[in-house]
């Protein structure tokens, strides 16, 4: 037999031998992990994952309707001494700072598809993390986390602070939140518009009225289901827009947000007076949409 021939049986045996492992890996990890259970099968399940940033971040995410609710915890803690809920999976990562952690995973969500580099520095954090015991997160639980997180955007995710003292009286004028990760009243159910509060942050005077108008327009046209009640000036400047949800209706909040231009994370809050679904605040970023 030749010598090449000889190298291709080999090499042929070797991939044979990776393969099979491969497999059996997975056959493993699927039987063994819940995580991996839920997201390969899309079951209508909640994945619970602790950030232990500084205070720490408590993630439930529903694969289903690939929505995310993020609640921030009240406490602080010293970094990288937070502790999971219970039977939540954990990651700490090396930024212990809750805001700037936050605030890179936003932008490395928001430029993986235009620099792929992004994508090998995760897997090299996650790698670090795994060594020096920072995560529970196996190898394939990290895999199919980080497929789906291909699929997100920073509006998929509803972020909710602890309550704050700091908060202007006007600010906190919100209704209860219903549970957010099964988006508990979807418009098939509810059979209504979103009913919208404007607020302009920005400083541009008539701001507020143009986006009403142009959200009754769109309205008019059947291109979204949106009610305006009121429009009015916020009681500070802001330099990013932003919009709070009330209602857990995320699938017709993402709508809203991607029809007017906010993409970020939508926060939630939660007040006994507010009569709207969502607000929309309106900061000196804000551009009309065309």
């Amino acid at each position: 037999m030749e010598p090449s021939n000889k190298a291709r049986k080999i090499t042929e045996r070797c991939l044979m031998l990776l393969a099979t492992a491969l497999f059996a890996w997975a056959i493993w990890a699927q039987l063994t992990s819940r995580t991996v259970q839920i997201l390969t099968t899309r079951a209508k399940d909640t994945i619970h994952l602790s950030v232990l940033t500084s205070p720490a971040m408590d993630i439930s995410y529903n694969p289903s309707t690939r929505k995310a609710a993020i609640s921030v915890r009240a406490d602080k803690c010293a970094p990288h001494a937070c502790k999971p809920l219970h039977h939540a999976k954990f990651f700490t990562p090396e930024i212990s700072d809750r805001e700037q952690a936050w605030d890179t995973f936003k932008e490395a969500l928001n430029n993986w598809r235009y620099n792929p580099l992004i994508i090998g520095q995760a897997v090299w954090e996650y790698i670090t993390a795994w060594h020096d015991k920072r995560t529970d997160l196996t190898p394939a639980e990290f895999t199919l986390i980080a497929l789906e997180l291909t699929q997100l955007e920073a509006a998929d995710f509803a972020l909710k602070l602890p309550p704050s003292s700091k908060r202007s009286k006007k600010a906190k004028q919100q209704v209860p939140v219903v549970p957010l990760v099964e988006d508990m009243a979807p418009l098939a159910q509810k059979d209504r518009p979103i009913v919208v509060e404007i607020l302009n942050a920005s400083g541009q005077r008539g701001l507020a009225l143009k986006l009403t108008q142009f959200l009754r327009d769109q309205n008019a046209k059947g291109l979204l289901r949106v009610d305006v009640l009121q429009y009015d000036n916020y009681p500070t400047l802001q330099e990013t827009s932003s919009i709070v949800d009330y209602s857990g209706r995320l699938v017709q909040v993402k709508q809203l947000s991607r029809a007017i231009g906010i993409n970020g994370e939508i926060k939630t809050d939660s007040s006994p007076n507010v009569i709207c679904d969502t607000r929309i605040i309106l900061g000196k970023d804000f551009e009309m949409p065309l």
